[in-house]
């Protein structure tokens, strides 16, 4: 009891729960990842407590009537509710109501993220198709946001862990650098970040498109084919002779051998999709459970798959 009378004055009061916030600060901004540490002073022991979905929360009791508390959430407008029972009542602890949600100030090219660190871990360039670049690279970052993680281009980000995603972004092949901005919530501040596009001569062979929809029939060579299929026509109309249809008609099957369905294969759990036939290619997804995919193309042990409406590739002893 006298540590229960030592300890009012510096607790604020909800209900019967006498509840110490440690580390609130004044405010906080859109989107940032808040780590809120609290006591919990009970006059009944042995509580149990049930978080939303959208809060993680670690508790360590300290004793029957002590509870530290960290809860890790981002400020939105989400609900972030902790219910906290004591002998079948129960009360509830509303984060939202303890924290100010300011929106950051505007700024050209910011990427969404907010983290107290953030580092770009690998980047690799190589051509694309038409005049394009693809480039991709790992993001690491430390409390943050890096869902939100976004360049309104061309794109595709894939979270590997709340602190871990992989991304690539198709750009103009002129285009020698890309930049952007991130905030920095330990220095209060935009940071920016800037990635030269470097090519790799040894990427450049095993380019193949990502998007099915790119698999067009008029390609260079599907042209010269064509070419060639309509001139033996033109020769077997002049002479007359069948067996001059058998160039143009090994030509037309070879051409439409290219379009037919090449079959499914079946994934296994943790089977990591990758951007390109390559071995040190940016992952983009990882199977969750075991799934059938649709074979598209296959270069030497990788196999080009569609899963899910995503396109990549995957090495064949999955």
């Amino acid at each position: 009891m006298r540590l229960f009378f030592l300890l009012i004055p510096f607790f604020l009061f909800a209900s019967d729960l006498i509840i110490k916030y440690e580390n609130l600060k004044p405010f906080y901004y859109k989107n940032q990842i808040v780590n809120l540490k609290f006591k919990i002073l009970s006059p009944k022991p042995n509580l149990m407590f049930l978080n939303d979905s959208n809060i993680e929360l670690n508790i360590t009791q300290i004793n029957p009537y002590i509870y530290q508390l960290n809860a890790k959430f981002k400020a939105d407008d989400s609900n972030k509710t902790i219910t906290v029972y004591t002998n079948q009542e129960e009360q509830k602890i509303n984060l939202n109501k303890k924290i100010i949600i300011k929106k950051l100030p505007h700024i050209k090219d910011f990427c969404g993220v907010l983290a107290d660190n953030f580092n770009i871990i690998n980047p690799i360039s190589s051509n694309y198709e038409n005049n394009k670049t693809i480039l991709s690279f790992t993001i690491k970052c430390k409390n943050c946001n890096i869902e939100d993680f976004k360049l309104n281009k061309e794109e595709n980000l894939t979270i590997v862990s709340p602190n871990e995603a992989t991304f690539y972004i198709v750009l103009p092949k002129k285009q020698k650098k890309l930049t952007f901005y991130y905030y920095n919530t330990q220095q209060n501040r935009f940071e920016k970040e800037t990635i030269p596009i470097i090519l790799k001569e040894d990427t450049i062979s095993t380019q193949t498109d990502i998007n099915p929809n790119e698999n067009k029939i008029f390609t260079p060579l599907n042209i010269i084919i064509l070419v060639l299929i309509a001139l033996g026509i033109i020769i077997y109309l002049i002479y007359q002779k069948i067996w001059l249809l058998l160039f143009p008609l090994l030509l037309s099957i070879y051409l439409i051998i290219q379009f037919l369905p090449k079959g499914n294969i079946i994934l296994k759990k943790g089977t990591k999709v990758q951007i390109l036939p390559t071995k040190n290619s940016t992952v983009f997804y990882i199977v969750k459970k075991e799934t059938n995919a649709k074979i598209l193309n296959k270069k030497n042990n990788y196999i080009k798959i569609k899963i899910h409406n995503k396109i990549g590739w995957v090495n064949e002893n999955n």
